[in-house]
């Protein structure tokens, strides 16, 4: 199983060893070494910060993981557990800020756990899941299925359809490094961000 430790990051399965936030990429590249389908990620899907002339928007890229640095290519595969990796923005791209994991078969049961607290993220009906965390947990403006958890640096997503179902993806945040020129929060962009302009729109 992955375990989500709050403010320190994710232990890996079979003793491998603990994703920390502040690493830096050659140590997570070692780490994750472990993983099964480790792969570097197409950089041709991602968007640099010189795609964007404000912050901003850079900010909502990072949050949505659409931002690309090139130090921070490396997608591990944990069963049937997507996980990818970032630096910590603006400035300080050298040092693990968000760890992302993603059910590779959201339509079934996810047969490798994520955990927080003895809670499988992944394993229990969202609703469920939602209601044993620590307040507050807030829907996120975008889209309004994803719940926000600021007190654990954790946010889950869903897809629309899977209404009643459980979560399928889920973001971990370290502190907020790089953006606080941005805004002073982590989950959102205070000044209205958004990844797409000048981008699609």
């Amino acid at each position: 199983m992955l375990e989500f430790l709050p403010g320190v990051g994710v232990a890996l399965p079979a003793g491998a060893g603990t994703l920390r936030f502040g690493m830096a990429p050659a140590e997570v590249r070692v780490l994750l070494a472990a993983a099964t389908g480790v792969h570097q990620a197409m950089q041709c899907m991602s968007l640099t910060r010189a795609d964007y002339t404000e912050l901003r928007y850079a900010h909502d890229a990072w949050l949505s993981g659409l931002l690309f640095d090139p130090a921070w290519t490396t997608v591990a595969t944990f069963g049937d557990v997507v996980l990818t990796v970032a630096g910590g923005g603006p400035g300080r791209p050298d040092r693990l800020a968000r760890i992302g994991m993603d059910r590779h078969r959201p339509e079934g049961g996810c047969a490798t756990p994520v955990v927080w607290d003895g809670v499988d993220l992944f394993g229990h009906p969202a609703q469920d899941v939602v209601s044993v965390l620590p307040g507050p947990a807030h829907p996120f403006a975008r889209p309004p299925s994803d719940v926000t958890v600021e007190p654990l640096g954790l946010r889950l997503h869903r897809p629309p359809s899977a209404a009643g179902g459980c979560w399928s993806q889920l973001v971990l945040f370290g502190a907020p490094d790089g953006w606080e020129p941005c805004c002073t929060g982590t989950f959102e962009c205070a000044r209205g961000g958004d990844a797409l302009v000048g981008i699609f729109r």
